[in-house]
């Protein structure tokens, strides 16, 4: 058993269940008009689930055999991750000015085109779903006001 992994998934799991039951305090809500305890209670519960795998890979001793690997698995993958965080910035910047739907659709692009290296056609059409697909979600489907910016839908 690698303690090191063990015994961090369990603290994180014990996070996660600790994030569940506060949210359950609070109360869920119904989908449509979620209350305060909805987000911890979801978050919670996957944090927990992911640790809890991670838990029991770590206590059947899956990783034994393996060397070490490196954490950036790629040379200069720091510049990537670089990229990323400065798309992040861009995004909080430009997210009241251009709105929700134009600044998430250049974020996946750019994520997804640049970071990613995927291919025009694939980077368009899933910055474009993606970006009105959650629109939808959130502003029509949950009611969550999100910024217009200069594009008024």
């Amino acid at each position: 058993m690698k303690s090191s992994d063990a015994g961090s998934s369990l603290v994180c799991m014990i996070v996660g269940l600790g994030f569940v039951a506060g949210g359950l305090q609070m109360g869920l809500g119904p989908l449509n008009a979620p209350s305060a305890g909805f987000f911890p209670v979801v978050i919670g519960g996957l944090f927990s689930l992911l640790s809890g795998s991670l838990f029991v890979k770590a206590s059947l001793g899956k990783n034994r055999n393996q060397e070490r690997a490196s954490f950036w698995k790629e040379k200069r993958s720091w510049i990537r991750v670089s990229y990323s965080l400065l798309a992040l910035v861009f995004y909080l910047a430009a997210l009241n000015y251009l709105g929700y739907i134009l600044t998430t659709a250049l974020f996946i692009l750019f994520l997804l085109k640049i970071v990613g290296k995927k291919g025009w056609k694939i980077s368009i059409f899933l910055a474009v779903a993606l970006s009105l697909g959650t629109y939808a979600l959130f502003r029509m489907g949950l009611g969550v006001s999100l910024p217009r910016g200069w594009i008024k839908m």
